[in-house]
């Protein structure tokens, strides 16, 4: 059995580790130990790199082609021992951009790797890093507050049904929907329990948006501050080795630690936020502290909340932006 890049790979195709299973749900896993149950082998890799690394799940050395990968050119598989053993279900952990292919085949071939090779599927949209990919949709999911009409079928690892959350929960995305073979359930919860702030204005904040703190009250005047029980949300945040930008540290009440967003931000494309573990009773104000220096503020903000069928606009929310331009100069 091996996985052929069906897409091109710009720098080098990165497998940090793979598991194979014998089912659909990725429950029963086979043993693919490289010298025990079977053979490792893939295209020629690159240096402190091998197959066999891929399969050692407590090492993050993995397998790395040795060039760039035209479509179809490079390939990372296991030969198993056991002829009869069948690959159903695949968990893969590729690079980041540049390292991963975006669509894979799934081939099958007889003793010894030289083929001939048939394909089984190929699993298109790929993400980078961690990916669950399926021969066929397993049993549908049960959804949580929520009724599930019936589901339009594409294929066999395809399929989408309409989700219609009970009164009182919402879902960001009312439907349920199988990709690549694997599940993606909507999430339905208290309509209120998630509050977001999303940059509108300007067209562009550059090298990325921060905030050191957010406060969120009941009275529009910005009083009777609201407690932050729950879990903070955001777009993204910029990751360093050294230094946290987590959207944890703009709740903390401390001006010295802050967030900052993922990449470049574009109206509406960032936001940071919270989710409740119960709901606020009203939300009047809220006060959103920058630092010094207009290249990392944003000039404009809206706050929406979770309703019925997604984000809604809190358009009689008072948002106050610091520091102003009066105390800027």
């Amino acid at each position: 059995w091996r996985l052929v890049n069906t897409d091109h790979v710009e720098v080098a195709w990165r497998i940090r580790s793979i598991q194979l299973f014998s089912d659909d749900a990725c429950t029963e896993p086979l043993d693919s130990t490289p010298n025990v149950t079977g053979r490792a082998f893939a295209s020629e890799a690159a240096d402190m790199t091998g197959a066999d690394y891929a399969f050692a799940l407590r090492t993050p050395r993995g397998w790395e082609s040795v060039d760039p990968c035209v479509p179809g050119a490079c390939h990372f598989g296991f030969e198993f021992a056991d002829a009869s053993v069948a690959v159903r279900c695949a968990l893969l952990q590729q690079g980041e951009d540049g390292f991963h292919a975006g669509a894979v085949t799934l081939q099958r071939g007889d003793a010894g790797s030289a083929g001939p090779w048939a394909d089984v599927v190929t699993w298109r949209g790929v993400p980078d890093g961690r990916a669950k990919m399926a021969l066929a949709c397993p049993a549908r999911p049960v959804v949580d507050d929520a009724e599930v009409a019936a589901c339009r079928n594409e294929d066999d690892r395809s399929q989408e049904c309409p989700v219609q959350c009970q009164t009182g929960f919402g879902a960001l995305e009312p439907r349920l929907r199988c990709l690549n073979g694997v599940w993606y359930a909507p999430e339905c919860l208290p309509m209120g329990s998630l509050v977001r702030l999303v940059a509108r204005a300007p067209q562009l904040i550059k090298p990325y948006w921060v905030v050191l703190d957010v406060s969120l009250y009941r009275s529009p005047d910005c009083t009777d501050v609201i407690r932050m029980d729950g879990t903070p949300i955001s777009s993204g945040e910029y990751v360093i080795k050294y230094a946290s930008y987590h959207p944890t540290n703009v709740w903390d009440g401390d001006a010295s630690t802050s967030w900052a967003s993922k990449t470049p931000c574009e109206p509406g494309g960032c936001y940071l936020g919270f989710r409740f573990k119960n709901p606020p009773d009203a939300i009047g104000c809220v006060r959103i502290e920058h630092p010094e220096g207009r290249q990392y503020a944003a000039t404009e903000v809206s706050v929406e909340t979770l309703g019925a069928t997604g984000w809604e606009r809190l358009s009689e929310v008072v948002v106050r932006l610091l520091p102003t331009a009066k105390e800027e100069l």
